[in-house]
């Protein structure tokens, strides 16, 4: 019962990307994003990663996903054709249907490459682990439905203990039952060192940073668990940010311009702060190890509500 308890509540979070956006279509909002179509874009964003610390391998396997989604979905399915383009609201539109249809008629079996693959594919080789740690399957069966996408993959792009290192990362935590962001932070803090994990450019603003959006998630009062939702990679690009994400697996990619973290940390908290009066504490986003420098809870919540 447990562990079907488990899978229920975290293939929900899997999935937290479709929840409802609540700064859609502001006009006082504006963000600036591409789905990297075209190839100087990804040039761009290649040179950006790469002189970030990410290995030009991995930046090539990921381009090389994009391109496989982005051929796969066509042009109908609402993605910007060529460069960055500027929109009102937080959150592009994409006819969510169109993509499911065009992915589902030619991969039966892969579900295609989420978030947490996407961030892993660039930046393995910058997240240190510990090779004798060694998780118990049962553990991560939350993240079952990534183990089926490696499963399933049309290519392999992590070695074995990549893979173990991927599961060591992002399989849950549990916590305790309290809505104190802190207590959670450090938890996961404390765990995530436990587990061997060390990130090799900590602090250093120039390169690049695993962007975490983290949950908290009650099965029970008794029963309480901390899971990575949705994570993106950081860079620097041209005097601002650069966020690289992947939204869902069947959802597109996306590069968003930042001016600063703190307009980063809005963006991810108003897709997924929107919870009222839960039971849980809110979503809180780390870069690395440690809370992000500008976070803050969705400042557009009440406005939504």
């Amino acid at each position: 019962m447990k562990k079907l308890l488990l899978i229920t509540a975290f293939a929900l979070v899997a999935t937290a990307c479709q929840q409802p956006k609540t700064a859609e279509g502001d006009s006082t909002l504006q963000l600036t994003y591409s789905n990297l179509v075209d190839a100087p874009t990804q040039q761009q964003v290649r040179e950006a990663l790469v002189e970030a610390g990410v290995s030009a391998t991995n930046v090539d396997a990921f381009l090389e996903s994009v391109n496989l989604f982005n051929q796969t979905v066509g042009n109908k399915a609402g993605l910007a054709p060529k460069g960055f383009t500027t929109i009102n609201g937080l959150q592009p539109k994409y006819d969510e249907v169109a993509i499911q249809k065009k992915w589902m008629d030619k991969y039966q079996t892969f579900q295609g490459y989420n978030c947490r693959l996407t961030s892993f594919t660039l930046l393995r080789d910058l997240v240190g682990f510990n090779a004798d740690t060694k998780l118990n399957k049962e553990e991560d069966e939350v993240l079952f439905i990534d183990r089926e996408s490696l499963n399933n993959a049309p290519k392999k792009y992590f070695t074995a203990q990549e893979e173990n290192n991927f599961f060591t990362l992002f399989t849950e935590v549990p916590t305790t039952n309290t809505k104190e962001m802190e207590a959670h932070l450090q938890r996961l803090q404390q765990v995530w060192k436990e587990r061997g994990i060390e990130f090799r450019y900590k602090g250093d603003p120039a390169k690049a940073s695993l962007i975490s959006v983290v949950f908290h998630s009650q099965l029970s009062p008794e029963e309480n668990f901390l899971f990575v939702g949705h994570v993106g990679v950081l860079v620097p690009f041209e005097g601002k940010l650069l966020f690289v994400e992947k939204l869902a697996f069947q959802e597109p990619y996306q590069a968003i311009i930042f001016a600063n973290r703190t307009e980063l940390s809005d963006y991810l908290m108003n897709r997924y702060d929107v919870e009222w009066n839960q039971p849980t504490a809110i979503p809180f986003i780390m870069e690395n190890d440690a809370l992000l420098e500008g976070y803050r809870p969705n400042p557009y919540k009440e406005k939504s509500n």
